[in-house]
């Protein structure tokens, strides 16, 4: 995959040893890259207010204080999501939940083979390489009306604990899994629910071009026509006035504006026009609990935390904190999270045991943390 800014997100020589060595690094800069936030966020005593009356919460947060939190919130849900795993390996009856539970582990630097989670993720990548059909496609041992969801989020699972595990086995299958996204493109450059090239929506293909990033930077290759075509179908359904929607020719939505934004960066358009009308789309979204009109809260906020991360400056300054303090402040005592009332992800939906919920809580709070390839600029 080419994009402009590969070199500072490619996995290289020694992949494993890479992420070790970098372990402390990454938190320094974790701490750094917040630090122009806090101090910006902490405001200038009102008139008749007492220099030493205190702010808000968040404002008066030093950026030590700010990832001392959220590391300790992500690993009391990594302690939740362990005891959550089945004798089998999974979380779910669903591929794209057990990919995103594992990537929570890997967002926050553990890896397989070592550390106090390493039979926790042994054995997830053996129950998602036992599923993988011979088609190449990870599905669930209970089919699916879109197995192409569950596909690229348990493709983009094993890309990223290849870059840390390179496992002979854990390879094949995850070349397999890229091959079979790259053949089931739509001729207009997007994806659908099934294996298979026809039609295609935003929802889909933002999975897709997520996983084909991590199999890049894990030195899988993608074919630059690949990347051609998605990013002329991710840019046709940019909405007039700003945002992205479902199909081209739609109006602007929340989740879809995130998604688009985000593809387009990961596809090394970071600089794309559509960019900048769609983060000032996202700017009106009121961050609260109660989902605010959005129907895939988690989802929505996965891949908007990620977009404004790489858009930077104002953006990021504006959004984070607001995100962050939510999630902190509605993280359970057992370090789990529920789904906020009023959205769709219920556990009719994404499964049992909170594990969807937590460990996409956990992913939106690991930007922080910067260990996943997708997670640094």
């Amino acid at each position: 995959m080419r994009v402009n800014r590969s070199s500072r997100l490619c996995f290289s020589i020694s992949r494993a040893r890479q992420v070790v060595l970098k372990h402390n690094l990454l938190l320094t800069l974790a701490v750094l890259a917040t630090a122009a936030t806090a101090r910006a966020q902490s405001p200038k005593p009102a008139p008749g207010k007492s220099p030493q009356e205190p702010p808000t919460v968040a404002a008066i947060l030093t950026e030590t204080k700010i990832v001392e939190r959220v590391t300790a919130a992500v690993d009391k849900a990594l302690g939740y999501l362990s005891t959550k795993q089945q004798i089998d390996g999974s979380w779910a009856n669903n591929q794209a939940v057990n990919g995103l539970t594992i990537l929570a582990f890997l967002g926050r630097g553990h890896v397989p083979g070592r550390g106090p989670y390493r039979e926790t993720l042994a054995k997830a990548k053996r129950f998602i390489l036992l599923c993988q059909k011979p088609s190449g496609v990870f599905a669930s041992p209970t089919p699916s009306h879109g197995p192409m969801y569950e596909h690229a989020l348990a493709t983009l699972a094993c890309a990223e604990m290849y870059g840390q595990d390179p496992d002979p086995e854990l390879e094949e299958k995850l070349r397999r899994a890229v091959d079979l996204i790259i053949k089931a493109q739509s001729p207009n450059g997007g994806w659908r629910y099934q294996p298979v090239p026809g039609d295609h929506d935003l929802s889909v293909s933002v999975m897709q071009i997520v996983a084909l990033r991590a199999a890049n930077n894990a030195e899988i290759p993608v074919p630059n026509e690949t990347i051609e075509k998605a990013v002329k179908y991710v840019k046709s359904c940019a909405a007039r006035g700003g945002g992205f929607s479902y199909q081209p020719g739609g109006g602007p939505g929340r989740e879809m504006s995130a998604a688009g934004v985000l593809s387009l960066q990961l596809l090394g358009r970071y600089d794309d026009p559509t960019i900048r009308p769609a983060l000032d789309f996202l700017a009106k979204v009121p961050v609260r609990w109660d989902g605010s009109g959005l129907r895939y809260f988690y989802y929505f906020h996965y891949y908007s935390i990620q977009g404004h991360y790489q858009a930077g400056e104002k953006y990021w300054n504006d959004w984070h904190p607001q995100v962050r303090e939510m999630l902190l402040g509605k993280q359970n005592a057992d370090g789990s999270w529920d789904c906020p009332p009023g959205t769709g992800e219920n556990d009719g939906t994404v499964g049992p045991n909170k594990a969807y919920w937590t460990a996409m809580a956990s992913l939106i709070l690991e930007i922080y943390m910067h260990f996943l390839p997708a997670y640094q600029r």
